[in-house]
């Protein structure tokens, strides 16, 4: 039988940071609020973690680490607004897995809905059991809203009695490295029958929630409340076979989106709705989604539903609805976990095209986040005694520098040094952002509201950060993406010299800041003079983008950064044969007192993610205009070169060498289209499979699902969106034998169908594209085909 590829279905009861994983995979959002998939029967424990987020809510806390104080902003985990209870006879119904015997869990992605059934035993009496059903859901239209229904059928008479709570007394604990560290975020204001006012402790956000219940077969309603908690609680005379259902409307605001009184707009808020037209509107948006959003294979139903899966996510981290209301970017962890805090990275850049082109409203805010934040950056940057616009490498609420000083080894949990922070090309995958909203979406409406000022002021950092030595300039003092290397041996201070992917997405940058100044609908020389980017600086710019070192060696391989290939050689098997699961070799490494600095050994390979970025043809344009020459088999052996060093750390890194064999297949190499396809297969189900060994407990890796579709579209289908036309170039796996999508192009939608030697492909304007090298003009609301041989 077919694989169900429109839902997410589990059949089976697992514990630890496994169920937390699924909880992970199985949560609801809408982006402003995410919605774990917990139980509503379960609190925290060591195999449930009920989670509520919103975005953009965070605070901070101070603990004694190592003889520091340690200050840590975090994602909050809000009061428990889902919490069911039974009671049997007036004893508590003891739900764990021991007690149940059965568990099915299905999230629905046409619809939105997660449904979870469960049976759990009374006592000793295996005939003695209630069946449970949930259904929540949450409404991606009237965006503070959310909703469940409970269901719990006995087998047999009994009085029952259901409590519907809202539980004050949660703290942060899903990521056990961070449960030493003060976890209580926020204080209760007030309660009332209804709502219940909390307060993040420092930064002072205040948050409300609301949740109205109805029953349906019950006898009573009473309503309690504590301290920390509002119970609606229902008795009921249970009959065999006869379900008690509750139904809930809830509702979160916070003042940071809210113009009103947060406690009266969600009183209102759940007063307003029902559960059936949360559940319509969710119905409703997830259908016209699918409309233009779904990418359609035939061929492999397994990845046919990660792919689902994936978009799904992506559209619950962001929305149209509720993003432009908001001052927040998409973590690396979404809405669902809070690992790394909740904090965002340089994952936008995973993330940003696919909105970029499907819903353009989610990317002009995730950029306007950062514009938000400009004198933040720029304070950052005088901080450390740097010019312009120093974004930081882990942002929250307020933009700056989230990142700590020291972190923990999990493999023997000593405190080491932490200097991520030099992760500087952070701002270059800000710039490189706001060049893919513009060549997607055709518009320029991103340099607006300080705009082209942040893109400024990141160059006029990265221009005084370049020095003159002879006649090229260096970088020094910076990190790549490849977290394993932060400092050069024996240097005893952070940061690396000429990181080949920060110099050359630096020269991207300047070429796109040139660019623009030539664009007279731009008023670019009144900016400059507002920001102070200075003509000094900007023949300094042209002197760099020609000028930049980089180093290359007599095969063509781009030297990762000057003086990797002088590092020792690591006896990879024989770590694999001690450890087994390698991916995190530093932390392996540094257990045993050895430095990950003095190996030639990679999370993610720094040179081969420009390829992801920019593409093979425009890196090579970029190096040739360095004045270095490359081989003509300079991208198979550069990519050759790094495989054999790269544990993929990072779920990142995969998708860059599917997307690279692919292009290599394109050119003749087609030994190695089977390894391109195991690398796609590996990463879509990164978080599915959880490869990384329970880190999708902490939430779902955003950058991952948006870069596995990127190799679908942008790779096998080959399509390109950022180089001034719409280009498509199909080069299908032999698994798939047709591959369906709608992509979106500077106002233009375009219906395309490829199957293994033809493409099929409708606009709704008259547009010219290239197909293969060759130009042609659609015509709108008219079917063209095109022979190819692929």
């Amino acid at each position: 039988m077919a694989e169900n590829t429109w839902s997410l279905t589990y059949d089976d009861i697992v514990d630890g940071v496994k169920n937390y994983g699924r909880e992970s995979l199985l949560s609801l959002g809408n982006g402003f609020l995410g919605w774990r998939g917990a139980l509503v029967t379960n609190t925290y424990d060591d195999d449930f973690y009920p989670g509520l987020y919103v975005a953009g809510v965070f605070n901070q806390t101070s603990t004694p680490v190592a003889g520091r104080d340690v200050i840590n902003e975090d994602l909050v985990n809000l009061p428990n607004v889902q919490l069911m209870t039974v009671s049997i006879a007036g004893q508590p119904l003891v739900i764990n897995n021991d007690t149940m015997t059965n568990l099915t869990r299905r999230l629905d992605f046409k619809t939105g809905e997660l449904i979870d059934r469960y049976r759990v035993l009374v006592d000793d009496n295996r005939e003695h059991f209630v069946d449970i059903e949930t259904i929540k859901i949450v409404d991606p239209i009237n965006w503070h809203c959310l909703a469940l229904k409970f269901k719990v059928t006995p087998s047999y008479d009994v009085d029952l009695t259901v409590e519907a709570k809202i539980d004050g007394s949660v703290e942060n604990k899903n990521v056990a490295r961070y449960r030493d560290f003060d976890s209580k975020e926020f204080v209760i204001q007030s309660i009332t029958d209804t709502t219940m006012t909390t307060c993040t402790r420092t930064t002072h956000v205040t948050v409300a929630l609301a949740s109205q219940s109805s029953g349906e077969n019950v006898q009573s309603k009473t309503t309690q409340i504590t301290g920390d908690s509002i119970i609606d609680q229902y008795a009921a005379h249970g009959r065999t076979g006869q379900a008690v259902v509750i139904t809930r409307v809830m509702a979160l605001a916070s003042d940071l989106e809210t113009k009103t009184d947060p406690t009266v707009f969600v009183q209102n808020a759940v007063d307003q709705t029902t559960f059936s037209e949360i559940q319509q509107n969710s119905h409703d948006y997830w259908d016209e989604l699918w409309q233009t959003k779904d990418v359609q294979i035939t061929g492999d139903d397994a990845m046919q539903k990660l792919i689902r899966m994936g978009i799904f996510h992506l559209n619950q981290m962001g929305n149209h609805h509720a993003n432009p209301n908001l001052d927040v970017s998409v973590g690396s962890r979404g809405l669902t976990g809070e690992g790394y805090r909740g904090h965002i990275f340089w994952d936008e850049l995973f993330a940003l095209p696919y909105y970029s082109a499907n819903e353009p409203t989610v990317a002009r805010s995730i950029l306007k986040y950062r514009t938000n934040r400009l004198s933040v950056a720029e304070k950052n940057a005088l901080s450390e005694n740097e010019t312009g616009a120093m974004y930081p490498w882990q942002s929250g609420m307020y933009g700056d520098e989230q990142s700590q000083l020291i972190h923990l080894n999990t493999v023997d949990n000593t405190w080491i040094p932490d200097n991520s922070r030099l992760q500087r090309h952070v701002s270059l995958a800000i710039a490189y952002n706001m060049w893919v909203y513009q060549k997607m979406t055709g518009k320029l409406d991103h340099l607006n509201d300080n705009g082209l000022e942040m893109l400024m002021q990141i160059a006029r950092f990265w221009i005084n950060k370049a020095q003159s030595t002879g006649d090229r300039f260096i970088i020094a003092g910076v990190m790549g993406p490849n977290e394993f290397h932060e400092e050069i041996p024996g240097a005893h201070k952070g940061g690396l010299l000429n990181n080949a992917y920060t110099n050359i997405m630096l020269v991207w940058l300047l070429n796109y800041l040139h660019e623009l100044s030539q664009n007279p609908a731009i008023n670019f020389s009144q900016v400059a003079k507002q920001v102070g980017y200075t003509d000094v600086e900007q023949e300094k710019a042209e002197m760099i983008r020609h000028l930049l070192k980089l180093s290359i060696n007599s095969d063509g391989i781009v030297e990762q950064y000057e003086g990797f290939f002088q590092l020792k050689q690591l006896d990879f098997p024989a770590y694999q044969a001690k450890y087994g699961d390698i991916h995190r070799i530093d932390r392996l490494l540094k257990s045993e007192g050895k430095a990950p600095d003095d190996y030639q050994v990679i999370k993610q390979a720094d040179f081969l993610m420009l390829i992801y970025n920019l593409g093979a043809a425009h890196t090579h344009e970029l190096i040739t205009q360095l004045g270095y020459q490359l081989p003509d088999d300079w991208l198979a052996k550069n990519t050759a070169y790094y495989l054999k060093r790269t544990t993929h750390g990072s779920t990142t890194s995969r998708p860059v060498f599917a997307g690279i064999y692919v292009e290599l297949a394109r050119h003749g190499n087609t030994t190695l289209e089977a390894q391109a396809y195991d690398f796609l297969t590996d990463a879509i189900g990164s978080d599915y499979y959880d490869i990384q060994g329970g880190t999708t407990a902490e939430g779902v890796h955003m950058g991952v699902m948006g870069e596995t579709l990127a190799v679908i579209q942008n790779d096998y289908a080959g399509v390109d969106m950022l180089h001034d036309m719409f280009v498509l170039n199909p080069r299908l796996p032999k698994q798939w034998s047709k591959l369906c999508f709608t992509q979106f192009y500077q106002g233009v939608q375009l219906d395309i169908e490829i199957t293994t030697k033809e493409v099929k492909i409708t606009s709704n304007r008259d547009i010219s594209i290239m197909v293969v090298d060759q130009i042609v003009a659609l015509i709108a609301q008219k079917e063209r085909k095109v022979v190819y041989n692929g």
